[in-house]
């Protein structure tokens, strides 16, 4: 069983490593990707982003998770990197302004059909946080984020485009001498408690999804 166990490690950290250039693809043709193509992006756009091309994307507030600081991270980012790509941007800070002044909950349909009518401000996006791992073997850390993103307007049944990426970053090593023993528990230990490890990971994933979403500010 520990013999087995250090095989897998093993295998992890050579996927890991060998995960160095960014792969995009699209939904179909996606279903064979590994735990460990921490490069790879999925991504899928309809002719409905280019019939009525975003000019003002909102964003919108994580779904189905409490941690408000993690959300709100995410948020943020998707906000920060959709402004290299939208020409108005309403973030999180500023939607909640807005909601709390105009009286909407953006959660519901009817208070963004109204919304976009008073802001001129036809589209959304609906960040997706889809699971969170954080592994400690001793040995070995690894962190796991798979995130999504769906850009639609005030119905989110019209889909202009959507992405995901599972991303993952480890540190540690396969023991095989008293020196290297030290030098995995060591490296393990600080990439667990590495605080800036998530907030990277999060910034690097819409990174790589939005580099794929056709700029519009020049339409």
């Amino acid at each position: 069983m520990k013999r087995w166990q250090g095989f897998r490690i093993l295998g992890i950290i050579v996927s890991l490593n060998g995960c160095s250039q960014t792969t995009y693809s699209g939904f179909e043709s996606s279903g064979g990707t590994t735990p460990f193509q921490s490069r790879m992006v999925r991504f899928e756009m309809s002719d409905w982003y280019f019939r009525d091309p975003p000019d003002c994307i909102t964003v919108l507030p994580v779904k189905d998770v409490d941690d408000r600081r993690f959300t709100g991270m995410v948020e943020e980012a998707v906000a920060r990197h959709l402004s290299g790509k939208i020409k108005r941007i309403i973030g999180p800070v500023e939607r909640q302004n807005l909601e709390r002044r105009l009286a909407f909950d953006l959660g519901n349909v009817g208070d963004r059909r109204r919304f976009t009518g008073q802001m001129q401000c036809r589209h959304y996006a609906q960040p997706e946080i889809n699971n969170v791992e954080n592994t400690y073997a001793l040995v070995w850390a690894e962190k796991n984020l798979d995130l999504g993103l769906r850009i639609h307007g005030y119905d989110d049944k019209i889909l202009l485009w959507r992405a995901s990426h599972r991303a993952s970053r480890g540190d540690g090593g396969l023991p095989v001498s008293p020196f290297s023993l030290g030098t995995a528990l060591f490296s393990a230990g600080r990439a667990h408690n590495d605080r800036d490890m998530f907030p990277s990971m999060v910034d690097d994933s819409f990174r790589r999804m939005l580099k794929k979403l056709p700029d519009t500010r020049q339409f």
